[in-house]
């Protein structure tokens, strides 16, 4: 195999080289995944080209119309990007590692601020080994969550607690896929020892 990374860094080049030529080509347009033809990616900016010439008086027509279009092929560029990635994460030799997460802030007069914050995170390895986290923060509501998972193909452990703040509550939760509760030790176990093989 080649590097499963390199699509990802000519992507990110490509991207950064674009900044600094922000009237020029379009930037979003010329990203490809590196297993292209020189002969094809010339035809295409070829056409793109002819394209944008066309077009370059509409451009200065609708002064949105250049916006729209980069940010819808941002868009598609993201959801090509987070497939790629979801195609890898299915590939039984692959690691990968996934996050996101959200953040906001908001305060009016003198009242306290009010911040939500969420993430996740995916990791795999070979041979079907997965940890999930996820966490939630609310400060108006006052919840906290959080939710680990450990998987291995299609049994896992997920352990998920949740709290809050303002009236006190406290909830643990396991949820066991294809496992019985009996069967969760020696699963925490196996998945421990699956783990190591990579450390």
């Amino acid at each position: 195999f080649s590097d499963p990374f390199a699509a990802h860094h000519e992507y990110m080049r490509q991207m950064m080289r674009s900044f600094s030529d922000p009237f020029g080509r379009d930037p979003f347009l010329s990203i490809t995944d590196g297993g292209e033809r020189t002969v094809d990616r010339r035809a295409r900016q070829d056409s793109q080209v002819a394209l944008r010439g066309n077009r370059r008086d509409a451009d200065f027509g609708e002064p949105f119309f250049a916006m729209d279009r980069m940010m819808s092929n941002m868009r598609n560029s993201m959801l090509e990007m987070q497939r790629k990635f979801d195609d890898l994460s299915i590939h039984p030799d692959a690691h990968t590692f996934s996050s996101s997460s959200v953040m906001t802030y908001s305060k009016i007069g003198d009242e306290p601020p009010k911040v939500f914050q969420a993430s996740a995170q995916t990791r795999t390895a070979p041979g079907g080994v997965k940890e999930t986290r996820k966490a939630l923060k609310d400060s108006e509501s006052g919840l906290e969550k959080m939710a680990i998972g450990h998987h291995i193909h299609d049994r896992a452990h997920v352990i998920k607690k949740s709290k809050n703040s303002k009236t006190g509550d406290e909830e643990m939760n396991q949820e066991f896929i294809n496992l019985d509760e009996t069967e969760a030790q020696t699963f925490d176990e196996e998945w421990q020892k699956e783990i190591m093989k990579f450390k």
